[in-house]
């Protein structure tokens, strides 16, 4: 019988964490720098991948792979998200705009969204998943790795357009007229 995702514990998700590193690998070959972070000397379960050229204007990108628990269940349920950091200079006078397009973007992007920190100077792309702790060992790997995929994609389909609202070279109309003819 195969390995549970509460069974495998912290140890399936470093291996579901490796595999998504592979797959980076494998998509990205050369242009990517990853890592796995540590903290007073013990591995966390997060996955960094700085992508060197990403998106049309093969700008950099900084991708982090992470689980937590979902509170509560005793069950052992995770919660995997991706989580894309795409720009950290937005000018602050594009931060109103730019909000509210990503509101009404966020209806058209079918999983996932993009958002501001709040200091609202770090633009994002987030999707998150959650497994019962019951998903098997294989399955958790297969669909983390699909899930990464899916979040670079996302991210790099839109990336062009945010950017160019963001630094103010395209009007939030010719935006949103964009948006609704994707």
């Amino acid at each position: 019988m195969a390995q549970t995702l509460k069974e495998g514990g912290s140890e399936l998700r470093l291996k579901a964490l490796e595999a998504v590193k592979e797959r980076i690998y494998r998509l990205y070959a050369d242009e990517s720098e990853i890592l796995h972070p540590e903290w007073k000397g013990r591995t966390l379960d997060v996955l960094t991948a700085v992508l060197l050229r990403f998106g049309e204007h093969l700008d950099r990108c900084l991708g982090e792979y992470f689980f937590r628990p979902v509170p509560g269940d005793p069950d052992g349920a995770q919660y995997f998200t991706a989580l894309i950091s795409l720009r950290n200079d937005i000018p602050v006078k594009n931060v109103p705009q730019l909000a509210y397009a990503l509101g009404i973007m966020n209806f058209y992007v079918e999983t996932g969204c993009f958002a501001l920190n709040k200091p609202a100077d770090l633009l994002v792309y987030k999707s998150t998943r959650t497994f019962p702790g019951d998903t098997p060992a294989e399955t958790l790997i297969r669909d983390c790795c699909l899930l990464m995929e899916e979040a670079y994609e996302t991210a790099s389909k839109y990336c062009t357009p945010v950017f160019a609202l963001a630094e103010g070279s395209m009007s939030l109309m010719e935006f949103m007229d964009m948006v609704k003819t994707e």
